[in-house]
């Protein structure tokens, strides 16, 4: 089966609004998928967690949080939320902590519990204020350095496990005519997630 290709994901924090990494994939991507395995709702998922790529982990809650801080945040400013809701200083855009958890909970489950804190990533900060509980996110913009390419899925029980490739960012190329050029995937990781009533949980890395 052919897998279903991602192209170059890019995060952009504006002050006129989060560009939605979803979005930005639509337009880009030319579907090789002639039988939809639908692996783009895996995809989708698993965006910032292939985007942050963590150490590996056999279990969440041995995962290292700054890591999951950071899936989490990035997830919640490409997910369907209204940003023009949110203020801006000139510190950046103000996100109520309240978001984040809900996003942490939606993307880790219940097995382990968010502690609010500044967390850095490729070339920015989310600063934590414990004063207003409040995350200031930077107006820039931020190149992850992989998108995934899920090459097979196999469901056992409530489980789901992924072979997902990491394909470097810097290294897809767009034709002229918008179309993305093959690209092998810079390594492979084994992703096994939990099927919810909402969506999934985020189980291993390996």
């Amino acid at each position: 089966k052919s897998p279903f290709i991602v192209g170059l994901v890019v995060l952009i924090f504006a002050i006129i609004g989060v560009v939605s990494v979803g979005s930005f994939v639509k337009n880009i991507i030319v579907d090789k998928v002639t039988e939809a395995d639908d692996y783009s709702k895996y995809t989708k998922y698993l965006t910032w967690v292939v985007g942050i790529d963590p150490d590996p982990f056999t279990d969440i809650t041995k995962a290292d949080f700054d890591d999951l801080l950071n899936i989490a945040v990035c997830s919640l400013l490409t997910a369907e939320v209204k940003t023009d809701d949110y203020d801006v200083t000139e510190l950046g855009m103000v996100v109520p902590a309240r978001d984040v958890e809900q996003s942490f909970k939606t993307m880790f489950g219940n097995d382990v519990q968010i502690v609010h804190a500044t967390v850095q990533g490729y070339g920015y900060e989310f600063q934590y204020d414990a004063t207003t509980n409040c995350y200031y996110v930077p107006l820039t913009g931020v190149v992850p350095p992989f998108s995934p390419r899920i090459e097979s899925a196999n469901k056992t029980g409530g489980l789901v496990i992924l072979k997902v490739g990491y394909v470097g960012t810097n290294s897809i190329e767009v034709a002229p005519d918008g179309t993305i050029a093959a690209t092998q995937p810079d390594k492979y990781a084994d992703i096994t997630i939990k099927e919810t009533e909402t969506g999934y949980n985020l189980i291993s890395v390996m």
